[in-house]
């Protein structure tokens, strides 16, 4: 062993446990582009229902794969948001199966609503996001994760929103649903590492806008036509 593997053994420095204590994200290094790297060097990009599945159903280990997949924006929204936009304007047809006096011009502007509705809610929450963070979080601020946030999550909602047009009669029941969208959000605000005595806060304001925007936009669409 040579004296400069000597003296970079000895000179190794452990972070001070107080820093990165798991209770305070805003402590982190940014990890970000090194799971990134580390995921496209092995060439591992999860489909993106496979990484909407997993954040479904075991949250925290579905947010650290989306996080590592490298997946992009471009990618999550062609291969998963935008056709389940489409499957919930389909689902809006079902009102034919369901109800009287119903006209395909009235379920048509249905269809074209609620697909609208949660397109502009993406942008909005986008916005939205951008305007409550923190100004000493904006340059560690991870745009494209926050992104594939809001599509994961508005994705689970339009996802209970289909269920709820196919299975109407249930809807008492169905409109729970979007409490697991709440509880699945919960599990990835942490890896916005928001300052820790303020997460609680930004998790209620955006947990607030990604379920009351796209319904709002729909009301409002409603209204004006």
């Amino acid at each position: 062993m040579s004296i400069d593997d000597n003296e970079n053994i000895y000179n190794l420095e452990e972070p001070e446990e107080n820093e990165n204590s798991p209770l305070n994200y805003a402590a982190y290094p940014d990890e970000e582009e090194g799971e990134e790297l580390e995921g496209q060097q092995e060439g591992q990009r999860k489909s993106a229902i496979s990484l909407l599945i997993k954040v479904m159903f075991n949250p925290v280990e579905g947010w650290k794969t989306l996080r590592r997949s490298g997946i992009t924006p471009e990618s999550l929204q062609g291969g998963c948001f935008y056709p389940i936009l489409a499957l919930l304007a389909v689902s809006k047809f079902a009102e034919f199966f369901y109800y009287v006096n119903v006209s395909l011009a009235e379920v048509l502007t249905q269809a074209v609503i609620s697909f609208v509705a949660f397109f502009l809610g993406y942008f909005c929450i986008m916005m939205l996001i951008s305007w409550v963070i923190p100004k000493e979080m904006k340059e560690k601020y991870n745009d494209k994760f926050a992104k594939n946030f809001t599509i994961i999550s508005l994705s689970t909602l339009a996802l209970f929103s289909i269920i709820t047009n196919f299975l109407p009669m249930i809807w008492p029941i169905l409109i729970f649903l979007p409490l697991w969208t709440l509880y699945l959000m919960y599990k990835g605000i942490r890896f916005f590492h928001f300052p820790v005595d303020k997460e609680m806060k930004l998790y209620v304001i955006i947990s607030a806008g990604m379920i009351g925007l796209p319904y709002m936009l729909d009301w409002l669409m409603n209204e004006l036509v």
